[in-house]
């Protein structure tokens, strides 16, 4: 019976997230980027410009973050502290021009270079 219960929790957390999903806004592109001790990859990253979907799996074993600035260290998005081994999907759109991904939790100034590892940065070209 205690397995049957389990396979009834499943189909509900599968469809829910189907439907979910499903009543998301159309969009034509995504890009994997995975998070680790020290590293952003890919770097750099290639977008066009409009709506995409970031894929962020943290692959690390601590907890990671995301940020994006412009050259003039304006923050335009700060994405939620994602825990290890966990993935989030972020939706965004940003203008035409060239920008930083950063992990705020171990880089407070990319753009100086004051992080704990250089590699904790991707560049983000948006055309």
């Amino acid at each position: 019976m205690q397995y049957v219960w389990m396979l009834v929790v499943a189909a509900v957390v599968v469809l829910g997230t189907l439907l979910v999903v499903s009543n998301q806004a159309p969009v034509d592109q995504q890009v994997r980027i995975t998070l680790a001790e020290w590293k952003i990859s890919p770097n750099p990253i290639e977008l066009r410009a409009g709506p995409a979907r970031l894929i962020v799996f943290n692959m690390g074993t601590k907890p990671h973050a995301l940020a994006i600035i412009d050259r003039n260290r304006t923050v335009l998005r700060q994405l939620e502290t994602i825990p290890p081994g966990q993935i989030r999907t972020f939706l965004l759109a940003l203008p035409q021009g060239e920008f930083l991904l950063y992990d705020p939790l171990f880089c407070r100034d990319p753009i100086r270079g004051a992080c704990e590892q250089k590699t904790m940065v991707s560049t983000l070209i948006v055309r």
